[in-house]
């Protein structure tokens, strides 16, 4: 199962210095609650990184809630929730899975985070 657990996520309010997020904030159903769950769980000063892309894994089945926001937008919620970026770059060719005896070579196009709580 893929995402934070709201009730768990309550219980470590402000206890966290770091929270590392790979391949992660596109699992969410909503990302604006992933973000704003993070947000929480940081201490005052505390840092939110990210790398990975946005493939919104919800995103074209049926029945299922997907909010998908573009990046430019998203960093706009990231702001408006209270964190500050520190840095934003794009992540040419991360690979994600690698099979040299079947040829398989997977990457994707990624994007670092790294933000501060206010």
């Amino acid at each position: 199962s893929s995402g934070i657990n709201a009730e768990y996520g309550g219980r470590v309010e402000g206890k966290y210095d770091v929270v590392a997020a790979c391949f992660f904030l596109d699992t969410a159903h909503n990302v604006v609650e992933y973000l704003e769950m993070i947000y929480r769980m940081l201490r005052p000063g505390g840092h939110l990184v990210s790398l990975g892309p946005l493939l919104y894994h919800y995103a074209g089945i049926p029945n299922e809630l997907s909010i998908e926001i573009p990046w430019e937008d998203l960093m706009t919620v990231v702001r408006k929730i209270g964190f500050e970026v520190e840095e934003e770059q794009d992540v040419p060719g991360v690979p994600y899975i690698n099979n040299s005896s079947s040829m398989l070579d997977v990457s994707y196009q990624c994007k670092l985070l790294v933000a501060k709580k206010s």
